[in-house]
């Protein structure tokens, strides 16, 4: 792509970062963008980031801002992981090979998946729970943490809405050559919520692992009840073929998976084959118990044997677990409740291994 056309496709995929859309089994119907709105996801690389390294790994973190990766109003905008690297293997490559701005959350097209620029984040990448929407009434004031003061203009929440943004506080971002830390000190008034929220994606010395550590304190009025989750988009193999995941407990799936595609024994969840264009293998997943030890799961390319181990120091809360044939996502949450005063801090551990380490 010569340099006039990549500013081209810039300046449309910047125009349209403030539209908010996610991932949904609904996306599947939606109509194909035109073809000239359609823009190859290669163009995300240059968007602001900061390119991080211990030797091991290394991986690039999208930094918040007007020509942030992500605008919108569903996830953290601050700290979204892209290609996280290790022996040459991207575990969070680009699930997606094109977005448009007129696509409200993806769609397939001749084989290849098309997202909308904000539907189309990498991973790890995280997201809270609103607080206060109900009590909000229609125009009112409600909260999403890592995001802001948003107005509420739907009588029922959508997360794939593009709320306005009403109040995002103050941001400070500062890096090392193996670390990014994100700050967010928001005040409201109207509202009486307030946060100061510290992030910092870091690349652990000598080893091949990645945390992610988060300290969250209600500097507001209210009582902060939400719950936070990473959407992992993890990219392990074309077709998910050959991917497994198993946890610390007897893995539940409430729903049944897309027929012949998956299963689950015991503390194993495995792909059968690969998953076909326009599937969807997802679930709630319940069978854990109150110990922070049941956080920890093992997903695992076993033909070629590259996997990840995920860890929190927390207990779980809910498992979403959501996967096309592009991507798999394995999506923990932790319960976050803080009166007036009151602090949580909680880290993620991502351990990467490769053939024989595992």
């Amino acid at each position: 792509m010569n340099k006039v056309m990549f500013r081209k496709t810039q300046k449309l995929a910047l125009a349209a970062m403030g539209s908010a859309a996610i991932l949904t089994g609904a996306a599947l119907a939606q109509t194909r963008p035109p073809a000239a709105t359609v823009i190859p996801a290669s163009t995300l690389d240059g968007l602001p980031h900061k390119n991080i390294s211990n030797g091991i790994v290394s991986a690039k973190v999208y930094l918040p801002g007007e020509h942030a990766l992500y605008r919108g109003t569903r996830f953290d905008r601050a700290g979204v992981v892209a290609h996280a690297t290790y022996k040459d293997h991207d575990y969070g490559g680009y699930w997606f090979s094109s977005y448009s701005p007129l696509v409200r959350d993806f769609v397939w097209q001749d084989g290849q998946v098309t997202v909308s620029p904000v539907s189309g984040a990498p991973g790890p990448v995280e997201e809270f729970t609103a607080i206060g929407f109900d009590e909000a009434g229609m125009g009112g004031r409600f909260l999403k943490i890592g995001v802001g003061i948003l107005k509420r203009d739907v009588q029922t929440y959508d997360f794939v809405h593009a709320y306005p943004v009403l109040n995002e506080g103050k941001r400070g971002v500062s890096a090392t050559k193996s670390s990014v830390r994100f700050t967010q000190n928001l005040s409201d008034k109207e509202t009486g919520y307030g946060y100061s929220y510290v992030k910092t994606v870091r690349l652990v010395p000598g080893k091949p692992q990645m945390q992610i550590e988060h300290v969250l304190t209600n500097t507001g009025k209210k009582d902060l009840d939400t719950s936070v989750y990473c959407h992992n988009f993890l990219t392990l193999s074309t077709g998910n073929e050959n991917v497994s995941i198993t946890a610390p407990f007897d893995i539940k799936a409430g729903l049944p998976f897309a027929p012949g595609a998956a299963e689950v024994s015991g503390k194993t969840f495995r792909y059968l084959r690969a998953v076909k264009e326009g599937e969807a293998v997802t679930s709630p997943i319940t069978g854990f118990g109150s110990d922070a030890s049941d956080y920890d799961f093992k997903v695992v390319n076993t033909a070629t044997g590259f996997g990840q181990r995920i860890r929190a120091d927390q207990p779980l809360s809910r498992i979403n677990f959501w996967s096309i044939r592009t991507n798999v996502s394995w999506e923990p949450y932790i319960a976050i409740a803080l009166k007036p005063g009151e602090t949580k801090r909680w880290t993620y551990t991502y351990d990467y291994f490769g053939p024989g380490e595992g």
